[in-house]
C-alpha cells in the first residue's frame, strides 16, 4: 500500500514539473493589460496574480479557475506599472508561478492638429 501512495506522489510531482515551465506574456491596451501564456497543459485552468511591486504577487489571485490562458485586467490605473504571474491548475494541483511579466498602461495619444468643421 505504501508503494502505491509513493507512486501517486511521484506522478503528481511529475505533472507539476511538466506544466510549471509555461511562459506568461503581457500586452497593454488602451483600457487594460492582456495576459496570455504558452506551453500549457490541455484541460488545465489558470490563476492570475498582480502586484505593483516586482516579486510581490500574492494570493488572493485577481482571477481564478479561468478555462483559457488569456485574461484582460481592466482594473488598472493609467501610469501605474503592474507585475503579473500566473499559475496552472490540473487535477487540483497548482503549479509554481510563471515568469513575472510587467506592463504599464499609458494614456492614449492626444490628437495632433485638430480641426473643426462648421455646419
Amino acid at each position: 500500500m505504501k508503494q502505491l501512495q509513493i507512486f501517486a506522489l511521484v506522478v503528481v510531482l511529475g505533472a507539476l514539473a511538466a506544466f510549471a515551465a509555461f511562459a506568461a506574456v503581457a500586452q497593454t491596451i488602451s483600457h487594460g493589460v492582456v495576459l496570455s501564456c504558452t506551453g500549457v497543459v490541455t484541460g488545465s485552468t489558470f490563476n492570475f496574480y498582480k502586484a505593483t511591486t516586482s516579486g510581490a504577487e500574492a494570493k488572493p489571485a485577481i482571477a481564478t479557475g479561468i478555462a483559457t490562458c488569456n485574461y484582460t485586467d481592466t482594473a488598472v490605473v493609467i501610469g501605474t506599472k503592474y507585475y503579473y504571474t500566473m499559475t496552472e491548475t490540473a487535477g487540483g494541483v497548482e503549479s509554481a508561478p510563471s515568469n513575472e511579466v510587467s506592463a504599464q498602461v499609458v494614456p492614449p495619444n492626444a490628437p495632433t492638429n485638430p480641426t473643426a468643421t462648421a455646419f
